[in-house]
This record gives C-alpha cells, sequence and structure tokens, in this order.
C-alpha cells in the first residue's frame, strides 16, 4: 500500500482511506482510524463510547437500522464527534454496508 496522499490534501487521504474501506472485508479492517472520517481523536472519543472496533462501529449503524441521520446523531451526541467527521463516517459506513445487506 502506497500512503504517498498524506500530506497532499485531506480530500484525497480521505478519498484513498475510504476506497481501501471499501475493498477490504470488515473483518479485516485493523483499526478505527481506517474508517473514512475518523482520527487519533475521534477514534479515542469511539473508545470511550465503548466502540473500540470497526465492527462494533458498523454494529451499531446496523442497531440504529442503517438510517444515516440517526448514526450521524448519535456520532454526535454520544461519541462528541464534530458534524464534519459524523457525515463521513457515516457515509463510509452506510456504503460499507448496502455491500453487506441486502434491504
Amino acid at each position: 500500500e502506497e500512503r504517498t496522499s498524506e500530506t497532499v490534501m485531506s480530500g484525497a487521504t480521505t478519498t484513498q482511506k475510504n476506497t481501501t474501506f471499501q475493498g477490504k472485508p470488515l473483518q479485516d479492517v485493523a483499526n478505527l482510524t481506517d474508517v473514512p472520517g475518523v482520527g487519533p481523536k475521534s477514534a479515542e472519543k469511539l473508545v470511550e463510547a465503548n466502540i473500540d472496533t470497526p465492527i462494533k462501529l458498523m454494529g451499531q449503524f446496523m442497531v440504529l437500522g442503517c438510517a444515516e441521520t440517526k448514526m450521524t446523531s448519535w456520532l454526535e451526541d454520544v461519541a462528541e464527534l464534530r458534524n464534519a467527521e459524523a457525515k463521513k463516517v457515516t457515509e463510509g459506513l452506510a456504503e460499507k454496508a448496502a455491500v453487506l445487506v441486502t434491504r
């Protein structure tokens, strides 16, 4: 894996991060920081909310019925993520869930 776009633009990094996230089976996504929109500080906040793996984060999204608005609100209210981060996380999870779950 190349990590060259890391310092260029956050948009490019996020896009690459999302491509990598979407391309792996969920059980192979090792760290919360591998989820689009989750940086080190967001990961700490998620751990404080008892979400310490990408699978648990996806599980929370599914518990909320894969409802993007509910997940964004949960991330803001419970995990104290900023709105922009919460939306990125939710969008990445929604894209992944569409592959995992046929609605």
